[in-house]
């Protein structure tokens, strides 16, 4: 199915584009790679945030990712590496995730329960930031502040978090889109798509990639199937992919370098390594060593360390000093190949012990 002679994806295409926000401009790194802070955002605060405040004693966090991956213990090894910068004693995190990224009622539960309990504040990455509303208002009225970190919609409907601590998820697969019209748009290319669950994740970063493509005549995108967000899911699908292409696939992105990994054990169980290259999102550590083993070509670090460290200590100066912080606050996202993984630095992924 190329992309196109498809309805379907003519139409997804223009959608997706058209509700995308005004792109950054990207800059480069000294090693030439791919890199972006994203679209610098000045938000208005609502009025319905929490005020600032000076918590006596320990601050209690409470810390709720969508569900547990690799994504997410890195940003918690920031969280840790900003606790142990401020001092232990002063800050207390404490972890529960849903048991799956599609767990909303699950999590639901979870944050409610600490808001009855009285946190401190609530820190927050949900698939859903909708259904989540009426929680987010109870926590302010409680006087609990609502932080929000790896979630793509900073310009939500939401009225009630104090900041969104990450980075731009368009503006990453943007990046990654821009990397493939550099590296294969010079001959017929085509290109499969692992996407994540339907929602704002999978959204803002599938339509930023197609940003990136813009209408590159030679990169056609074959097929486009949901991996779930994780491996084994994602090495069924692109199982079903390679079968339904028989003209071949060159090049499969995967929105979450879980799924890349899974579309990469399909294609070397059917021998297929070295005529597939495989790009990734996250730069998560497996990414990174299958880079560096030349198993895969490329990914988009996502800084979620420095998401973590940003995190906490936004939290602290809220609601530890009482300060205001910004609305936004984006870590810068870069490229990285099968050239530059070698000077990435490993410590970027753990916490340190200082």
């Amino acid at each position: 199915m190329s992309f196109y002679r498809s309805i379907k994806w003519v139409a997804l295409a223009g959608a997706l584009l058209a509700a995308a926000p005004a792109t950054a401009q990207e800059t480069r790194t000294e090693l030439g790679q791919l890199a972006s802070r994203g679209q610098p955002v000045d938000m208005a605060r609502t009025g319905k945030e929490p005020e600032p405040q000076k918590v006596e004693g320990k601050i209690r966090i409470g810390f709720s990712p969508t569900a547990m991956n690799t994504h997410y213990d890195v940003v918690i090894a920031g969280a840790r590496q900003a606790i142990r910068a401020l001092g232990d004693e002063k800050l207390e995190l404490v972890i529960q995730a849903p048991s799956g990224q599609s767990g909303i009622a699950e999590q639901m539960n979870i944050v409610e329960t600490w808001v009855n309990q009285g946190y401190d504040a609530i820190a927050l990455a949900t698939a859903n930031d909708q259904a989540m509303m009426p929680i987010y208002e109870k926590a302010a009225a409680a006087g609990i502040p609502i932080f929000l970190f790896n979630m793509p919609v900073t310009k939500s409907d939401n009225p009630y978090y104090v900041s969104n601590v990450g980075y731009d998820q368009f503006e990453a697969g943007r990046l990654m889109g821009l990397y493939t019209v550099e590296k294969y748009s010079e001959k017929l290319t085509n290109l499969a798509i692992i996407e994540g669950l339907p929602g704002v994740h999978n959204t803002q970063r599938l339509s930023g990639f197609m940003a990136g493509l813009g209408d590159n005549a030679n990169i056609k995108i074959v097929a486009s199937q949901p991996g779930d967000w994780v491996r084994d899911r994602a090495q069924a699908v692109m199982e079903n992919i390679l079968t339904a292409n028989p003209n071949g696939v060159d090049v499969v992105w995967g929105l979450y370098d879980e799924m890349a990994l899974g579309a990469l054990a399909a294609i070397r169980t059917r021998g297929l390594a070295d005529k597939i290259d495989v790009l990734g999102y996250d730069n998560t550590p497996d990414a990174n060593g299958a880079i560096k083993r030349g198993e895969m070509t490329a990914t988009v670090d996502t800084a979620p360390k420095e998401m973590g460290y940003n995190l906490v200590m936004a939290i602290n100066s809220y609601v530890g000093k009482g300060e205001m912080v910004p609305k936004v606050i984006n870590s810068e996202v870069v490229v990285w190949d099968q050239k530059t993984i070698g000077s990435f630095d490993p410590s970027n992924y753990v916490f340190v012990e200082k």
